[in-house]
């Protein structure tokens, strides 16, 4: 679940923000520069002295930076919209990236295929994703300058090595189709056999998303209510003109970051005999795919995947993203990821988690005891010693925090919001 679930989420979204100028792997460094030299998006948090980890490293304050402003709909003025550089559509810019120029610089040229890394052919093996050679530090922490991460369809492609395996994994099933329909097609040219091959691989990406993951994710009550379920034969004709399938806000910044509830503080590698054969920590994995390099681990990290024990969908997540997220070499310590999940929602402007229950029709609560039925007791008390008032908690830990639904993974208000966008971007897909 949370392998597929990162894979789509890359596919909607990618909130546009400065970037270091000197460390394109960081965010624009807003802690250690005076007042004059900041950039004046910055907005970074500050760490209180007591904090439980950060006071061993003496460390104060975590970089962070706002998002770019976005152009309202019709250039009309407003309150600041976050921009999203990403489609808000499944359309696979994974694999083939956002623009015509580097969906060109990802292709072969020939025979309708993506470049690929034929390192293993010799060992029977299939391809890898290309290396990132251009600018071979964006994006990769690299032990040495020999040393490369591997490129796709989308940016963040090495943000942990996971997400690089369903990278490769999709790259290589575009590259079967296209070798399959030129078979078939032998007068197909490379365009016409790139962009058919295209065509299937996003079908089969939806098809996933929609019939495979959403009713695991939401449960199939919340698909019938929202009209995601699919139909076993004939066609949809259900595209709506006046749907718009942008991203809404509280999607990218709060509800579809309930998989970081789902993360596990170690990877598991597993044999093709669904035997344990190792693990690593997920921080030592985070912008470091080089196990990859290794004949035979990508399949024994998919086997992981299949074997590997899930963590539970609730308010707590392991230290390897909040303590070590990022990290670099030979540090103790890295960014806090829920840090970050909380000031986001908070630079977006975002309601709180009050505020989006009733959106959801769901009851409100006016104190503190009124959320008792909704999340865990202990939660509640903690809530009651951190905010004043429920109307201020976060949606992101408020959403974290639900019980989850009758046979779904995610509590009421997370499943209303993830399967609105996902139903906007169903119905607003006119292609």
């Amino acid at each position: 679940i949370i392998a597929w679930g990162q894979f789509i989420d890359h596919d909607f979204t990618l909130t546009g923000t400065p970037l270091d100028a000197i460390n394109r792997n960081d965010p624009e460094e807003c802690c250690h520069r005076p007042a004059h030299l900041k950039h004046p998006y910055c907005n970074e948090i500050l760490i209180p002295e007591d904090d439980y980890f950060y006071r061993l490293f003496h460390v104060r304050c975590m970089d962070f930076v706002r998002a770019f402003p976005a152009v309202r709909p019709g250039c009309r003025l407003g309150s600041r919209v976050p921009f999203n550089t990403l489609t808000g559509v499944l359309d696979a810019n994974t694999v083939y990236g956002v623009t015509e120029k580097f969906a060109r610089k990802l292709r072969t040229g020939y025979g309708g295929l993506l470049r690929m890394n034929s390192v293993f052919r010799d060992y029977g093996l299939k391809d890898l994703l290309p290396l990132k050679l251009d600018v071979p530090d964006e994006g990769c922490t690299r032990p040495n300058s020999s040393m490369y991460c591997f490129e796709a369809g989308e940016i963040r492609v090495n943000e942990q090595l996971v997400l690089t395996c369903m990278h490769t994994l999709t790259a290589r099933e575009h590259n079967r189709a296209a070798e399959a329909l030129a078979q078939i097609n032998p007068h197909w040219d490379d365009e016409t056999l790139f962009q058919e091959a295209r065509r299937i691989n996003i079908a089969e990406i939806q098809h996933v998303t929609y019939n495979e993951f959403l009713p695991i994710l939401l449960g199939k009550d919340v698909m019938q209510k929202f009209g995601l379920l699919l139909q076993k034969d004939g066609y949809w004709d259900g595209y709506d003109s006046t749907v718009n399938p942008n991203v809404i806000d509280a999607f990218a910044a709060a509800a579809y970051r309930f998989g970081h509830s789902l993360l596990p503080t170690a990877v598991e590698r597993w044999s093709k005999a669904h035997k344990f054969i190792a693990s690593k920590r997920l921080s030592d994995l985070i912008r470091r795919p080089y196990d990859l390099y290794r004949a035979g681990v990508l399949d024994e990290y998919f086997m992981g995947l299949m074997n590997q024990v899930a963590q539970a969908m609730d308010d707590s997540i392991t230290q390897e993203v909040t303590n070590h997220l990022f990290k670099k070499a030979k540090a103790r310590y890295g960014m806090d990821l829920v840090s970050f999940n909380m000031q986001r929602g908070r630079e977006f402007g975002l309601p709180g988690y009050m505020e989006f229950r009733k959106f959801c029709g769901l009851p409100d609560a006016h104190t503190f005891d009124g959320l008792f039925g909704s999340m865990p007791n202990e939660t509640v008390r903690k809530y009651s010693t951190i905010f004043e008032h429920p109307l201020d908690v976060d949606l992101w830990s408020g959403g974290v925090s639900e019980r989850p639904l009758p046979g779904s993974m995610l509590g009421p208000t997370f499943a209303c919001i993830i399967a609105t966008q996902f139903s906007y971007a169903r119905r607003g897909d006119r292609f």
